[in-house]
């Protein structure tokens, strides 16, 4: 059985485990514009859509209408994500492994593409991927128009024979788009039964567990 044509991968609860910061960041956001801070378990599931999908649900407003909180957000995102997250157990021996197996490989992120890149960088992960990609500020890319961008980096023009593996239903939704076949990362902040009913074609309990499920699997 033939290996993908290339592995995309999400980054927050995928590739890393990023909750301390992005919890930290979103309390003091909610704050500074006069709301009330939520515990880190009501805020853990919201980790992972795109960023404006986010604040309009916390702040109860159309997307349209929360584009400077975003910005806000992302400032002070910015000022505590190294120190908040780290690298999930088994990633680093998933990359190398692949890596060794000569997979092209990219990340597809909702996080904003320039965080992202310090981020990996920062982690010393940056080195295993082809390209990175999310959204450039102040786009509200979704996570399909990313994973696009994604593939044109690899200089592929379809997503078919291709592989995504993400936590949340927007990794699915995104990947199916283009043709991919989705691993859910059962390690991450969306459940089983998240990425199952939205159409994971399967679900890894654990980094590792990726790689006995990537060989002939297709779209």
């Amino acid at each position: 059985m033939s290996a993908p044509t290339a592995v995309l991968f999400d980054l927050d609860g995928t590739l890393v485990d990023s909750r301390p910061g992005i919890v930290a960041a979103l309390n003091a956001t909610l704050a500074a514009h006069g709301e009330p801070e939520l515990p880190e378990a009501e805020l853990v599931p919201r980790i992972g859509p795109p960023i404006q999908e986010t604040w309009a649900e916390l702040l109860r407003k159309p997307e349209a209408e929360v584009q400077g909180v975003v910005a806000d957000y992302r400032e002070r995102y910015a000022t505590l994500m190294l120190d908040g997250t780290r690298t999930y157990p088994g990633v680093e021996k998933l990359l190398a492994t692949l890596h060794g197996q000569g997979q092209l490989m990219a990340v597809a992120t909702s996080k904003a593409q320039p965080l992202a890149v310090q981020l990996l960088e920062h982690l010393g992960l940056d080195g295993w991927f082809a390209a990175i990609r999310g959204p450039v500020p102040p786009s509200q890319e979704e996570k399909a128009g990313t994973v696009a961008r994604a593939l044109e980096a690899l200089g592929l023009t379809t997503g078919a024979g291709a592989v995504l593996v993400g936590d949340r239903h927007h990794d699915v939704t995104g990947g199916h788009a283009h043709g991919l076949a989705v691993i859910g990362a059962g390690w991450g902040y969306g459940t089983h039964a998240e990425l199952a009913d939205a159409g994971a074609e399967a679900v890894a309990a654990e980094p590792l567990g990726v790689l006995p499920l990537l060989p002939g699997l297709r779209a």
